[in-house]
């Protein structure tokens, strides 16, 4: 399959986060597809400029079972371009010599985060615990012409690194924000709502 003939339906309320940008964060409440749309992107963008390396970055990752890789290597099935991969162990290799890997930010120095100068993308899951340390140690070192950060977060507390960095003083040149919830999720359905009853009612508040 090639790109021109990929066809990935994309929730209207992430419409504004296609283009290029040097920020992109996507955030709202679980089950609002978060995740599922950045997960696409790494393997579209993948795919449509060849060569390009991608970090996929939590705070804290004691293994892979707690990083998006099974997330991705999902969507590269769901998309039908299982043969443009080369998924391994603790990586996924991508076209054009490109990669995929899947780090945490606590394990980092400033020195040993240089290693990631040359991924032009960096995905932040769970941007919500990032600590300021490793967002002020992130931002400079992903730094190739057109490189982009992602981030997708639960809003939690105004105090967060990732709140205060796009919502206290000025507002980040080059950023573009989405917020979703449930309802703006089209593929929504009835496991989800039944979470959802769930929750209200054991937890009104």
């Amino acid at each position: 399959m090639s790109l021109s003939t990929l066809s990935v339906p994309v929730a209207r309320a992430f419409l504004e986060l296609l283009g290029p940008a040097r920020y992109k964060s996507a955030k709202g409440g679980r089950g609002s597809g978060k995740s599922h749309f950045f997960a696409e992107r790494v393997v579209v963008e993948c795919l449509a400029n060849p060569g390009t390396s991608v970090v996929c970055i939590r705070e804290i990752q004691k293994d892979l079972n707690h990083s998006a890789k099974k997330l991705i290597e999902a969507k590269i099935q769901t998309l039908g371009v299982g043969d443009k991969f080369n998924v391994l162990r603790d990586r996924i290799e991508t076209p054009g010599n490109g990669v995929i890997i899947f780090q945490g930010m606590q394990d980092h120095s400033a020195e040993s985060v240089k290693s990631l100068e040359a991924f032009r993308i960096a995905w932040v899951e769970e941007a919500q615990t990032l600590s300021e340390r490793s967002l002020s140690l992130l931002r400079p070192t992903i730094r190739m012409d057109n490189s982009e950060i992602w981030f997708s977060w639960n809003p939690r507390k105004k105090n967060d690194a990732i709140n205060k960095f796009f919502y206290e003083g000025e507002f980040p040149t080059g950023a573009v924000v989405a917020t979703a919830n449930w309802r703006d999720n089209p593929w929504w359905n009835e496991v989800l709502e039944a979470e959802r009853q769930l929750e209200l009612k054991l937890y009104p508040d």
